[in-house]
């Protein structure tokens, strides 16, 4: 906290020591005159900025070549990219765009203002990448840069952020409330990064924050860079002192930040053409691919996490390949994969599946009610009770038409001590009869035990 603004907090609160005197005011930025065109500029010319005639903005410009960054122009056209997003035109050429906003908090509420705009813009077939970074001279003078940053949105066929869904668009459209600007919202198709890396990458990343996609993704480390919290700070001195020197280290983060867009674009693409996976990146690849609608990828991805993915993720590529076969009606190969997690995890999943498949399709419920049994012996709390009422009304229906001895003896192999379920079960003589117990609608029949009865007033 500077000292004025302790002196003016003290003052409001009622000190007798401290007397509330005008604020000083801010020296303003110097306009630009006629016979000199770089007066405004004072130490922000040597950060690279200059006066924008045009849209009356303060702006920076540097072009980067591809080389420099390690970017490809093959893996930023639209063929490459397509498979990352719906949002990624299918026709070319494609004309990228990467956003980020700095701002004076982390919050997206009135108070929060955009005070340095970053833009790298990308042309495909291109050797070099265009950064411009607009600053905000004064706080109260944001409509020039708001009304040139709705159109510089509407020059590309493809907007690319990370979190700009919400945080910096909604930020952007709230300084267009703000700043009285009435425009209408330019409609660029627009690509967040941050759900896709979190889906494709959640499973070995601490965080997905940017910082950490480069690290691990990219295998790129920032040598001294500026933490973006300490970002406001440094504005609010330039501000209040007109000093220019710490924002250099804010104008270097945003650039960075800006092109790295372009190069987690660059390693998604080549992600989703199977180069360089780890081996546990074959289940989470074979979702995003299966929600995207190629199932032959998934299938693909989940039988290659099948075998090198590490546990449980294994099990679980074999689980979803399974449900996948089945949505599409390929019933036998989905019992083929169900029977492999059943003999290799004995997974309660997959022998539902296999139960389901022998009682209804193939008619076999002794089949069925001997696998239920085999699965009851060792199925967790919640799926033995799924068994177990699969088990009843099997051997409710073996035992009716097998006569009434045999009935009996059937009832009489479910209700085991030692399991849980076995408190509940004894709600008479047929699948019917327990049901209405169990849900309520009937009193046990009179001849039950009282731990019985207390079960039932419990249930």
């Amino acid at each position: 906290m500077s000292a004025d603004l302790r002196l003016r907090l003290s003052a409001l609160q009622g000190d007798p020591g401290f007397r509330l005197g005008p604020r000083r005011k801010a020296a303003a930025v110097p306009q630009p005159g006629p016979s000199s065109p770089s007066g405004l500029l004072g130490g922000l010319a040597d950060l690279g900025f200059g006066w924008d005639e045009e849209r009356g903005i303060l702006l920076r410009r540097v072009r980067i070549p591809l080389a420099v960054i390690g970017l490809s122009p093959e893996r930023l056209r639209w063929r490459a990219l397509s498979p990352i997003a719906a949002s990624v035109p299918r026709t070319g050429p494609l004309s990228l765009l990467c956003f980020d906003l700095e701002t004076t908090g982390l919050q997206r509420g009135a108070g929060t203002v955009p005070f340095l705009y970053g833009w790298a813009s990308y042309h495909e077939g291109a050797s070099e990448v265009l950064v411009e970074q607009w600053l905000l001279p004064e706080l109260g003078e944001e409509a020039p840069l708001v009304l040139a940053a709705l159109k510089e949105l509407g020059t590309a066929s493809l907007l690319v952020t990370y979190n700009g869904s919400s945080y910096d668009l909604p930020l952007l459209r709230t300084r267009m409330v703000m700043a009285g600007v009435d425009r209408a919202w330019p409609a660029v198709p627009h690509l967040d990064l941050l759900p896709v890396v979190r889906r494709l990458f959640r499973h070995r990343l601490e965080r997905c924050t940017l910082r950490a996609v480069e690290e691990e993704l990219l295998d790129e480390h920032r040598a001294h860079d500026l933490p973006g919290r300490e970002a406001p700070e440094r504005y609010w001195h330039f501000l209040e002192t007109r000093d220019c020197g710490p924002l250099l280290e804010v104008v270097r983060h945003n650039q960075q930040d800006v092109v790295s867009l372009l190069a987690v674009l660059q390693r998604l693409g080549r992600h989703l053409e199977c180069e360089g996976l780890a081996p546990s990146d074959w289940l989470s690849l074979g979702r995003f691919v299966e929600s995207r609608g190629d199932l032959a990828a998934a299938r693909s991805a989940y039988e290659r996490a099948e075998t090198l993915a590490p546990p449980p993720q294994d099990r679980a590529a074999v689980l979803r390949r399974a449900r996948m076969l089945k949505r599409e009606g390929r019933i036998d190969e989905a019992i083929t994969a169900w029977r492999s997690a059943w003999e290799r995890w004995r997974d309660p999943e997959a022998a539902e599946a296999l139960c389901i498949d022998l009682e209804h399709r193939l008619q076999d419920q002794s089949g069925a009610l001997k696998l239920a049994r085999e699965a009851l012996q060792q199925a967790s709390t919640g799926w033995d009770q799924r068994f177990a009422r699969r088990i009843w009304r099997l051997s409710s229906r073996l035992g009716e038409s097998a006569g009434p001895e045999s009935k009996e003896r059937a009832l009489r192999t479910l209700i085991e001590p030692d399991r849980p379920w076995a408190t509940w079960l004894p709600g008479g003589e047929s699948y019917e009869a327990w049901l209405a117990l169990h849900r309520g609608r009937v009193d046990r029949r009179a001849g039950a035990t009282p731990r019985e009865k207390g079960v039932s007033r419990a249930s």
